[in-house]
């Protein structure tokens, strides 16, 4: 029987944050980032009125692309459409990384990074973590010494939340030089605070890529709609490789009234980074190790240190959290910011893990938020 490419054999199968065997209604699913709050009611009403798939969507996306470049104040010439935003990452692969070229990216990270280059029989290396931790401060220094093709960078990076400070993005511009392109997945970009102002780098930065997607903040995780920000020649080679047709027409319709109902977006941030904070110290005051986010999602520690146990303590619940050892940092849990209904079900599933298996609870370990924000 014929054999599949060596790179394609060595892959890793990406797994999901829900298991495909779980049903949605029998949990709280607080393990995928996605939106607890939904989509805006003007998308619902859209896809209502979507009537029929019998023609091909329009290939450019055009309804949903002015919404966005109204949004995000970006020429049209620099955006492109993809199904979600992983599906661009791997265009991006498919487009620069050839046969034994460097691809970085950091560690712990999102690992779609990792599969696209693998694929295309690049060699990824990531940077070691400090601890549980991204060492942004090492960056520029070890994209100098390895001379990437492409930097994966994600931020607010995924899993431990925390955002790539504007000098250390700049410092890998310049150690990059013309021969690297610096790629930001800002997926979770909405719930920082303050928003950060990137798209300013696409005027002065001709290697600078901007993934963003309509997952999170406006909802749409089901549907898979991505945008690749770029300069106008990124955009026309990532183009070339990008299929037709990647946006489906209900997708296009859907996001187009996600975007333009700009306060409901709004309200759904608001009240993630307010469920956040609220999270973060809930978790700190049962001696948990937290880690500040600036995602939809909190990164910590228990105070036992076991979080598989932890995780599956959760689940056994109804609650699904996602373990850090898929990750590669095995003692974190991955938990997303619910809603105040989904929280206190989180809380009160950890204050009866806690009494049953009696750990130290509330102060007999030393606990408490990871450094300021």
């Amino acid at each position: 029987m014929i054999e599949p490419r060596p790179e394609v054999k060595g892959l890793p199968i990406y797994r999901p944050g829900r298991p495909g065997h779980v049903s949605a209604e029998a949990v709280q699913n607080l393990a995928a980032n996605e939106n607890a709050w939904g989509p805006s009611p003007l998308a619902v009403e859209a896809w209502r009125r979507w009537d029929g798939g019998a023609t091909y969507p329009d290939m450019a996306g055009q309804i949903l692309q002015e919404a966005l470049e109204a949004q995000w104040e970006v020429p049209s010439s620099a955006m492109l459409l993809g199904t979600g935003s992983g599906h661009l990452i791997k265009c991006l692969a498919e487009t620069y990384l050839r046969p034994g070229d460097q691809a970085a990216t950091l560690h712990p990270t999102f690992s779609l990074y990792a599969q696209g280059a693998s694929l295309m029989g690049a060699q990824v290396a990531a940077l070691p973590g400090a601890g549980h931790q991204v060492n942004w401060a090492a960056l520029p220094d070890w994209v100098a010494d390895h001379h990437p093709r492409l930097v994966f960078l994600c931020t607010p990076n995924n899993p431990t939340g925390d955002v790539a400070p504007a000098a250390v993005i700049q410092a890998v511009l310049a150690a990059l030089g013309d021969d690297g392109l610096l790629v930001l997945d800002e997926a979770y970009r909405d719930f920082s605070l303050p928003e950060p102002d990137t798209t300013r780098l696409l005027a002065v930065h001709a290697n600078v890529v901007l993934l963003r997607t309509l997952s999170k903040a406006y909802g749409l995780a089901g549907l898979r709609v991505g945008a690749m920000l770029a300069a106008p020649a990124v955009v026309d080679a990532v183009g070339r490789v990008r299929e037709p047709f990647p946006v489906s027409a209900p997708a296009l319709l859907m996001g187009r009234a996600a975007v333009l109902d700009e306060p409901y977006r709004r309200q759904v941030v608001a009240a993630v980074q307010v469920g956040r904070r609220r999270l973060e110290w809930a978790l700190a005051a049962r001696g948990w190790s937290v880690n500040p986010s600036q995602a939809n999602f909190v990164w910590a520690a228990p105070p036992s240190g076991d979080a598989e146990a932890w995780l599956g303590e959760l689940s056994a619940r109804g609650i699904l959290v996602r373990w850090g050892g898929s990750f590669g940092v095995p003692d974190h849990l991955r938990i997303t910011v619910g809603t105040p209904v989904q929280e206190g079900l989180l809380l009160a599933a950890l204050d009866d893990i806690a009494e049953r298996r009696q750990a130290p609870f509330p102060g007999d370990r030393e606990g408490g938020l990871a450094g300021g924000r």
